[in-house]
């Protein structure tokens, strides 16, 4: 499985990697914002992609609801999950409208976090 963590917080991208191997998820890229998130996606070859995409909501330059939409068309088959402090009813809402696969609040527990992952991807809890 390939991952890419877009948080504008080293230290939320680590902790989101930490959880992400301990899963299995071995291919993990780092995206810093919105714009960053999008060039990685285009980069990759053709008929390669990110099985998940982690975003947090604010960050710099572009959001991650700006990016979203984005991401979507992109990366339709990628499970998303959104990562972010932002659980207001519009950025929730915005967020489901796009097909979200997951949205977990920070901060998170490790327990919280793989329990969406597990979900979003359909796995059975060990």
């Amino acid at each position: 499985m390939r991952a890419l963590v877009v948080d504008d917080s080293k230290v939320s991208r680590d902790f989101i990697i930490s959880h992400l191997r301990e899963l299995g998820v071995t291919l993990v890229e780092e995206a810093e914002d919105g714009f960053d998130a999008i060039n990685k996606i285009k980069m990759l070859s053709a008929g390669t992609k990110y099985d998940i995409i982690t975003l947090d909501v604010v960050m710099p330059k572009k959001d991650g609801l700006e990016a979203l939409k984005d991401i979507k068309l992109l990366s339709p088959n990628s499970k998303i999950i959104i990562c972010s402090s932002n659980n207001d009813v519009h950025t929730v809402k915005v967020a489901l409208g796009f097909g979200v696969d997951g949205f977990v609040v920070k901060p998170f527990t490790r327990q919280k976090f793989l329990e969406v992952l597990w979900r979003s991807l359909k796995i059975d809890k060990k």
